[in-house]
């Protein structure tokens, strides 16, 4: 089975659909719904992921590594960066201190890590936040909000 390098890169029909329907999660910036890029290998966790954010208004698009994850913010820019740490051909570490040095850093970091040194290694990266797996799904979906409504 081949596998998808990126998962529903910004739905356009949903954003709309959204929109008319008035979702009261869908946080906005300029009449757009907020973008969120999830970077992580672990495809059942990036679906169910995926799917709690869409429903809470966002658009979100997955990535399996950093390398995947640079090449995509090349053609979009997202808001919020959702960043796993331990993946395979490009890490976390790896993909932030690249992203920085890019063009067209600006979202958010946040990592997802089962690391018990976070906060340190939070802090060491720069990152704007994280949270610790496993997580309960409405502490994930809070963050995300109040990280995009910093940004």
């Amino acid at each position: 089975m081949a596998t998808k390098r990126a998962v529903g890169i910004w739905n356009a029909s949903c954003v709309c659909v959204r929109s008319v329907l008035g979702h009261s999660g869908e946080i906005k910036r300029n009449g757009e719904t907020r973008k969120v890029l999830l970077i992580d290998d672990d495809d059942e966790l990036a679906e169910v992921l995926r799917q709690v954010l869409r429903d809470a208004g966002h658009s979100v698009a997955t990535v399996r590594h950093g390398a995947a994850a640079l090449e995509l913010t090349q053609h979009i820019s997202p808001d919020l960066i959702l960043l796993d740490l331990s993946m395979p051909i490009m890490d976390g570490w790896s993909f932030v201190a690249q992203y920085r040095r890019s063009a067209k850093q600006g979202a958010r970091i946040v990592l997802l890590t089962g690391n018990q040194h976070a906060p340190q290694i939070a802090h060491a990266l720069q990152a704007d936040g994280y949270i610790t797996k496993p997580f309960d799904m409405d502490d994930l979906i809070a963050m995300v909000g109040r990280e995009l409504s910093v940004s």
